[in-house]
Parts: structure tokens; sequence; C-alpha cells
């Protein structure tokens, strides 16, 4: 099927790794143009790289920092300068794995400016830019943990249930002007090894205990109908769904689940 997305200029903030990685690719598969903000400059260039292989659409790595407003601000503006931001895609995320209790306060701010600052800022910037265009859509990032609580994600857990809550009520502000905020909820979405992630993921720290990083993935495993967990190119279609007008055109305020069914809404 022809998504329609060919020409298409697309921003992704946190395109390079993971999730992002895979999105950034099926993006320029379609052909569409491909700005990929990141603060690992060095694993940007190689998903542009690796686009630029398939002659299609264009492709550009910038550095930024998602939580500096400033850093985000240059990037949208460069971003204009090649056109209209047809698609935003917002996966920045990071986490550390404990309990609340077990958590250091000191933690406390990173885990918040990367997983629900940063998209405030993204959203402060971009979103008056699609309401004059009267077109755009917007695609945040949360995860399954903000939908199903889980003991060893609290806060990072809390930052994606806001997430949702907030792309609810500017969707039914926005909707009038044409403009699409949705949401992809991944399940637990490992990278197929470390080289799939940037320096800063956390999944460099998760995985330098490869027996506990089984461990907990087995726990995961049991407890997920589909009984394994998500692969990044599960997500990066969901998000290619719900950015295309073919398929996704009339959805506004949607969350997508991309869990195994880990979550289901009574």
């Amino acid at each position: 099927m022809d998504l329609g997305l060919a020409g298409k200029n697309v921003l992704l903030f946190g395109g390079n790794s993971n999730i992002g990685r895979a999105t950034s690719l099926l993006f320029a598969q379609e052909g569409a143009n491909t700005l990929i903000a990141a603060r690992d400059l060095d694993a940007a260039q190689r998903i542009v790289d690796e686009a630029q292989q398939l002659n299609k659409g264009r492709a550009m790595a910038l550095h930024c920092d998602a939580t500096k407003w400033a850093d985000v601000q240059r990037v949208v503006d460069r971003a204009q300068e090649l056109g209209p931001i047809d698609v935003c895609y917002h996966g920045v995320a990071w986490d550390l794995l404990g309990t609340f209790l077990e958590i250091d306060p000191a933690d406390w701010d990173r885990i918040i400016d990367v997983n629900f600052r940063s998209v405030l800022i993204a959203y402060r910037i971009i979103l008056p830019i699609m309401k004059e265009q009267r077109r755009g859509c917007f695609i945040t990032v949360s995860s399954v943990m903000g939908r199903k609580p889980t003991p060893i994600e609290p806060l990072y857990g809390a930052c994606k249930a806001g997430l949702i809550y907030l792309n609810h009520t500017l969707a039914l502000e926005l909707g009038e002007y044409g403009v699409r905020l949705n949401v992809v909820a991944p399940g637990p979405t490992p990278p197929p090894g470390p080289e799939f992630v940037s320096k800063g993921s956390c999944f460099n720290d998760f995985m330098s205990d490869p027996a506990k990083f089984q461990t907990i993935g087995e726990q995961f495993k049991s407890t997920i109908p589909l009984r394994r967990m998500g692969d990044p190119f599960d997500s990066a279609h969901a998000v290619l769904f719900l950015a295309s007008e073919v398929t996704g055109g009339h959805q506004t305020g949607q969350v997508l689940g991309v869990d195994g069914g880990w979550y289901m809404p009574n």
C-alpha cells in the first residue's frame, strides 16, 4: 500500500536509536524527507547514510538536546527552511529501573526532563506552526508503562501517563485546525544489540549485565499475552500508520498500543 508519505517533511526527535532508528528508516523507505535531531550526532548520521542509499527522500542529521529550548528552536528553524513540517515524531526517552524508594532523588530531574519536559518544549514550539499551517501530524511515543502501572518504572511511567493525558487535551484543542496528535505506546522493546542504540541510551546500562537483563526480559514475557517483547519495527510501523493520511488520517487523540496485549482497556 502506498502510504502517501513520499515527499513529506518529517522531523524526528530521537530518530537515531532503537525505535527511533527503525522509524527513521521506514519513513525514508516511503520516500519522506527526514531530519533527525539527536544528541548522538554520529548515530544519527549513520541513519542518514542508510536512508540516502535508498535514493528516495532527502535525509539530514542535526545535533539537538531535546531538553533545551534553544536547541529545539534551532532545529525547527532549520526544518522550516526545507519546507513545511508535515510530521513530527518525538521518541526521546531515558529511564532507570527501580522502585520509587530505590531511585535516587538526584535522578528525578533527568527522568522528568527527558521524558516529559522535552515533549512540552517540542509541543510549544511546533504546534503553533502546525496550527498556522492548518495541518500537521505530531506523534509522541509514550509507553505501556503509562497505561499499566509497574513498580520498577514509577517516574518514567508517570511521565508517560502525563503525555497521554496532554496529547488528549491538545488533540481537542487543535483538531479544528487540521492538526492531528496521536500516541504510540510500546511495550518492552529492547534493541537487537548495543550497536542499535545511541551512546546516551539507557539500554547501554540495562544491557551491561546480560544475565540480569535476560531475567527481567523473561519476567516481562511471561505476562505478555503474545509471549514476546517488541521489535523496534513493530512500533515504527505503528508510527507510520498514524502519520499517513491514507491509514491514520481520521485519527487524533488516540493511543495505539504496541505491547503484545499486555495492556487491554476494559
